[in-house]
């Protein structure tokens, strides 16, 4: 069974972007971009949604793209799968990544609902939250109907303990981990 970590950077009011496209790479911090592409490279796989992927293609990375298109998954590049999420579960991935590369560590790269589908299914096993020192009072969220201000109450509230925490800049940049409280999670 893989082992699924959702990576989020937020602004401290929990907004993941002001708007699709608007990518981390234009606001996050230096120390966030380096834990990134530390925590992608050292994944199987990278899952996410197609205005994500739009958003930075890299047709060297193996990637599963949802995309809400019907019909069956489809290997548009020899390492991106491209498939509807509905009617399967988080574990069902391996085996279709399994054609190309076995799936152990595979990294939730969003947006907004992909981390619904994860959290729906019980299947995010660690989150990665950064949490830069910017508000956008409006945005994407983390989760649909996301209804609390501040980015460091996004996990709790939905049945995810923190593991660690630590500052990563002197501009107060957060890096939290949480674990799954798998007696408190809760649906969004």
């Amino acid at each position: 069974m893989p082992r699924f970590s959702l990576l989020v950077v937020a602004s401290l009011d929990g907004f993941i972007a002001r708007a699709p496209g608007h990518g981390p790479w234009e606001w996050a911090s230096a120390e966030e971009q380096a834990i990134f592409f530390e925590e992608v490279g050292a994944a199987d796989w990278a899952v996410m949604g197609r205005g994500t992927h739009e958003a930075a293609p890299k047709p060297e990375r193996r990637r599963i793209i949802f995309s809400h298109q019907p019909g069956a998954p489809e290997w548009r590049l020899p390492n991106h799968l491209w498939l509807n999420p509905a009617g399967l579960v988080p574990d069902d991935l391996a085996g279709l990544a399994a054609a190309n590369y076995a799936m152990r560590q595979a990294v939730v790269l969003g947006g907004t609902p992909v981390h619904d589908w994860f959290h729906a299914h019980g299947r995010l096993d660690r989150v990665v939250l950064t949490v830069e020192p910017v508000r956008f009072g409006q945005g994407l969220p983390i989760f649909t109907g996301q209804q609390e201000r501040e980015a460091e109450a996004v996990f709790p509230a939905r049945g995810y303990r923190e593991t660690a925490r630590r500052v990563l800049n002197t501009g107060g940049t957060l890096l939290i981990e949480y674990r799954p409280d798998h007696a408190a999670l809760t649906q969004p």
